[in-house]
């Protein structure tokens, strides 16, 4: 049986919660994740789009290979009016979806299943010892138990409630979430009540399966190879009662019959299916002393876009090593830039799903649908930017920028540069980057001085790798490494000696030119615990 103490507790087992617990796992946390249901479940419809942001925190992770390898990336389409198509889309014939040095996963999107993504990172999760404990559901949260620095959840598993103490406990329970409530924090925004979509996986025979088929009307469909079979999304409008019809197999065919016309297609068994109205809301903050709430507990977007479970995932990413610092004796406020880096990004997209959402559904048109598909396509999306890899956090107490020697500026993400030769081997910036730890790159010549503090923290050691340029023709250390093609100094604007710290959710915290002084040790201890803190 489970120790009843943990040093967080997350409740939710979806993406957004698995993610975050492998986070705190991997930086050896003690961590449970519980959910109420009683089994992991098909989540059919949902969450088929991952950004290409999102893959580059699942390749820090090391499983963005399985992603792609059960995953489509940048499928065509077919857009159609009634029975004909009037366009193919062929989102990796444009260039802005093309990879590139700095950006090795852009693309519009890669489809995947989200039940297939918590497949994957549950397994990942499960790699270092911890398990989605299901049937766990939280009834009530005292965060004022008599003691300062715990929560205590009560749980009902199989009938019989028991009690969790925590340092820490996030919702990721979804939009209803039971965290958020008992928290206290608020959830506004608003449900559109006349709006209904059923979505939902069904047997097809006769559509081409390579692509994806968008009518004007906005049903979609797509073959899921993880589902075996495709999933159908539609509008769904009041019958001749009032009534919104069952979402039955009948139901998707008399919908299909009816506005998209194909001859030769039949439906055979469906599953999965559900009726949903569109809800678009935020919490008002993010924390309520030591219990926080992420993913779809924190926002809910229209799907338009695909930006929720991917803005839910970089949630986790961000509010993860966190966690783990303060745990290991960083300064307590430094949870706090969870709130004062994530919910501006949320708040601002938002409102440009919504905007998204508006122009694909407006009713006067009837094109609203193919014009957003075309833009998201083909990298053109006028309302934001979805492959999200432009995202950052420029104005967060994080952000430090010493002076302008760097194009590149504190809460920009950090890009990556292939290229790099170490000794007789080539690597890259984002392999330099992978696992739990800072990395302090100092582009410049090998003899430059050590910095201080670059091994201050045991569990999420500051890692130093000295840049130096092409030309170079030796490496001194496995530390060093030679910019062969110049990518790393273009994407980081070098022009001269300077220090760029990136942390551990692939994001620049500081800049300056060489050398440093106490600048990055006084910027640190933000961050980190003092050595003589490290238990």
């Amino acid at each position: 049986m489970p120790t009843p103490h943990t040093e967080v507790l997350v409740v939710g087992g979806g993406p957004v919660g698995l993610l975050l617990g492998c986070e705190l796992a991997r930086r050896g946390v003690a961590v449970r994740v519980v959910d109420r249901r009683a089994t992991r479940v098909p989540t059919g419809a949902r969450g088929r789009a991952l950004s290409a942001r999102s893959l580059e925190i699942l390749d820090d992770l090391g499983v963005v290979d399985e992603v792609h390898a059960r995953g489509r990336r940048d499928p065509k389409a077919y857009l159609y009016e009634g029975d004909t198509v009037v366009r193919e889309l062929d989102p990796g014939a444009e260039s802005a979806n093309r990879p590139t040095p700095d950006a090795p996963h852009r693309c519009s999107f890669v489809e995947l299943p989200q039940q297939s993504t918590e497949e994957i990172l549950s397994d990942r999760l499960a790699s270092w010892g911890v398990r989605v404990e299901f049937d766990h559901e939280l009834v009530d949260l005292d965060d004022r138990a008599g003691r300062a620095d715990l929560v205590v959840a009560t749980v009902r598993t199989a009938g019989v409630a028991h009690q969790i103490t925590a340092r820490y406990v996030v919702g990721c329970d979804g939009a209803s979430s039971r965290v958020r409530e008992l928290a206290g924090i608020s959830f506004q925004g608003h449900t559109r009540d006349t709006e209904h979509f059923i979505t939902g996986c069904a047997e097809i025979d006769g559509l081409d399966p390579s692509h994806l088929h968008i009518w004007s009307t906005g049903t979609m469909l797509t073959w899921q190879r993880d589902l075996d079979g495709w999933v159908f999304f539609a509008r769904v409008h009041p019958d001749d009662t009032g009534q919104i019809p069952a979402p039955t197999t009948a139901t998707l065919r008399r919908i299909f019959a009816a506005e998209c016309r194909l001859p030769g297609v039949t439906f055979g068994a469906t599953w999965a299916t559900s009726t949903w109205r569109p809800n678009i809301r935020m919490a008002d903050r993010y924390r309520q002393g030591r219990v926080l709430v992420a993913g779809d507990a924190a926002h809910v977007h229209p799907p338009t876009g695909g930006q929720g479970m991917n803005t839910g995932l970089q949630d986790a990413y961000n509010l993860g090593w966190k966690l783990a610092h303060v745990l290991r004796g960083a300064p307590a406020s430094l949870v706090d830039t969870y709130e004062a880096e994530r919910l501006p990004v949320a708040r601002s997209l938002l409102a440009t799903s919504t905007r998204r959402y508006d122009t694909a559904t407006r009713e006067e048109s009837g094109r609203g649908n193919l014009e957003v598909a075309t833009d998201a396509f083909s990298a053109k999306d006028k309302f934001a930017d979805i492959t999200q890899l432009s995202i950052g956090y420029p104005d967060s107490p994080l952000s430090r920028d010493l002076d302008e020697t760097t194009g590149i500026r504190a809460g920009d993400r950090a890009p990556d540069a292939p290229g790099l030769r170490v000794r007789d081997t080539t690597t890259s910036l984002f392999e330099l980057f992978r696992g739990p730890h800072l990395t302090l790159l100092r582009f410049g010549q090998p003899t430059a001085s050590p910095t201080a503090h670059a091994d201050t923290v045991d569990i999420d050691p500051v890692r130093v790798i000295t840049v130096v340029p092409p030309g170079t023709t030796e490496s001194a250390s496995d530390n060093v490494v030679v910019d062969t093609e110049g990518h790393a100094h273009r994407a980081y604007g070098i022009t001269g000696p300077a220090s760029v710290l990136v942390r551990p959710d692939g994001h620049v915290g500081f800049t300056a030119s060489q050398p440093t002084g106490t600048a990055l040790t006084d910027y640190l201890r933000l961050l980190t615990a003092p050595r003589s803190d490290q238990s």
